[in-house]
């Protein structure tokens, strides 16, 4: 009886032998992933939301952003940062000013490239985004034209009849070709502040972005997912918006907003 026990004790040591013997061959640990909105009860209207996978770069796939079980970014490249996916260090942000105010559900879901998943969700509240001034709010349309893209970058945004709707949600820049984007703002008196992009919904090559004021595919970025950060004084008279520069190291935002703007019905 002895005999049998140590025969049966025998087999089980080497299975654990084998089995770590094969991990340390190569096999891969259990996938799983954390956020930095781990613990977060009630989130900002601007903040990164960064995914970690426990596993190596090489062998992840790609990580999904979801808020409230809809897929609303998705990364391809380290760090995993919600609005980013790129080489160049430009971290965009998660900003809220898109959701209703209250409790929402956002879900980190990791692929890794041997068909593992892994998720981390967190329910947090949203808080309210403010309104712009009564003066600013609302639709308005000027010509950029020729002279107005000198200011611009290397791809320039194109010429011709753009609209620029301040709401709750952001500054939408709505192109003459039936698409934009939109920016986060906020005023300080007679200062308009202008940050990073809003990415409501995956954007890129073959489309995506959401759908606004009769235009598509608004997403994107007008510099980098990360701004840069800008500021324009601001002034109405009648039915004319005056947008003049204070700082803007985005040439491509510059080029749209500087100048004087009608309001439209």
């Amino acid at each position: 009886m002895v005999r049998q026990r140590w025969t049966i004790w025998a087999v089980v040591v080497a299975a654990i032998v084998a089995t770590a013997s094969a991990s340390a061959a190569g096999g891969s640990k259990a996938l799983t992933v954390t956020s930095s909105l781990d613990h977060k009860t009630v989130l900002p209207l601007r903040t990164h939301w960064f995914a970690y996978p426990n596993q190596l770069v090489s062998k992840i796939f790609e990580v999904d952003y979801l808020i409230d079980g809809k897929v609303r970014w998705v990364e391809h490249f380290a760090p995993y940062n919600y609005g980013s996916d790129d080489f160049h260090g430009h971290l965009g942000y998660l900003i809220t000013t898109w959701l209703a105010p209250g409790r929402h559900t956002f879900m980190a879901r990791a692929k890794a490239k041997d068909g593992q998943t892994a998720t981390d969700t967190v329910v947090a509240r949203v808080i309210p985004a403010p309104a712009p001034p009564v003066a600013l709010a609302g639709k308005w349309t000027r010509t950029v034209t020729a002279a107005d893209l000198t200011k611009a970058g290397k791809e320039p945004p194109p010429a011709g009849k753009w609209t620029l709707v301040f709401d709750r949600v952001g500054a939408w820049h709505l192109d003459p070709l039936g698409s934009g984007l939109v920016n986060e703002y906020d005023t300080a008196g007679a200062r308009i502040n202008v940050y990073a992009p809003i990415q409501m919904a995956p954007f890129g090559t073959a489309g995506g972005g959401v759908s606004r004021f009769g235009h598509h595919g608004i997403g994107g970025t007008d510099c980098n997912y990360d701004g840069p950060f800008g500021s324009y004084s601001w002034s109405v008279s009648d039915d004319q918006l005056t947008l003049t520069v204070t700082k803007d190291p985005c040439g491509n935002r510059r080029a749209i907003w500087e100048g004087v703007w009608t309001r439209t019905r």
